[in-house]
């Protein structure tokens, strides 16, 4: 793999998927230029970020497209992308997907030693949208899971961690934040915030503003709430508004 300027340690790989399983990891010098340029950075060792792209030809306008950030501080994490959508629109707040394991150094507390995050995974599958999302993962060996063809709003907060730490009277930490799984299907409505250790299943809605602080075990249900609980079960949902679904429906 070239030297790329934002990419620091040994043994990280960034690599574009075809869909045939093979692994794109030279890059032309246009491409190393538009990778140098992307909103991209690793602080650490062995990390790896697959891009799932059409073909070859598609790297370069992916690498193009504003709206996706991926930043890594730690060793050992793996983020996944099928081939996903994501949008920017600085008028409505829309600003896309941004992916963070580990993190900048705590100004106050510990100036001089970063967050680090290692042994994490990001796995995003096809299909999926975000107009404004932020999925962080600080806890070691922590995941985020997202199925295919998920719709995300904005104002979105997917945060497998508190960040700060809560103990017992000892001393000892309780709060570790081990996974999210958000199944295939499921629509997040706008300002959502989905905490660590949940589970949402496919086929499922999860209202406007809801706070998600544990796991749902039934798919086809709307979850709504602070904190979020089922209001509706043996519901289905599609993309289109109602006057275009009763068109799309109607054509069937």
């Amino acid at each position: 793999m070239p030297a790329l300027t934002h990419i620091n340690g040994s043994g990280n790989t960034v690599s574009f998927v075809l869909p045939d399983h093979s692994f794109i990891t030279a890059f032309s010098a246009e491409e190393t230029a538009l990778l140098n340029a992307f909103p991209l950075s690793i602080a650490g060792n062995n990390n790896t970020v697959q891009i799932a792209v059409e073909s070859r030809e598609e790297i370069s306008a992916f690498l193009r497209r504003p709206g996706l950030y991926i930043f890594i501080t730690g060793h050992n994490n793996t983020v996944r992308l099928g081939k996903i959508g994501y949008s920017v629109n600085e008028f409505l707040g829309i600003t896309g997907l941004k992916i963070y394991i580990g993190g900048a150094a705590n100004a106050w507390l510990d100036p001089n030693s970063p967050r680090c995050a290692s042994g994490c995974t990001v796995d995003i599958a096809d299909g999926c949208t975000f107009c404004g999302t932020r999925i962080y993962l600080q806890d070691d060996n922590s995941r985020v899971s997202v199925g295919k063809d998920c719709m995300f709003s904005w104002g979105i907060d997917v945060w497998c961690s508190d960040v700060h730490t809560i103990t017992d009277l000892e001393g000892n930490p309780l709060n570790f934040g081990r996974s999210i799984e958000i199944g295939p299907r499921v629509w997040v409505g706008k300002d959502v915030k989905v905490g660590k250790n949940t589970r949402i299943l496919a086929d499922s809605v999860i209202g406007w503003g809801s706070i998600v602080t544990r796991r749902f075990d039934e798919t086809n249900v709307v979850i709504a709430g602070n904190p979020a609980k089922i209001i509706k079960r043996g519901i289905k949902w599609n993309p289109r508004d109602l006057q275009n679904y009763a068109l799309w429906r109607n054509k069937k």
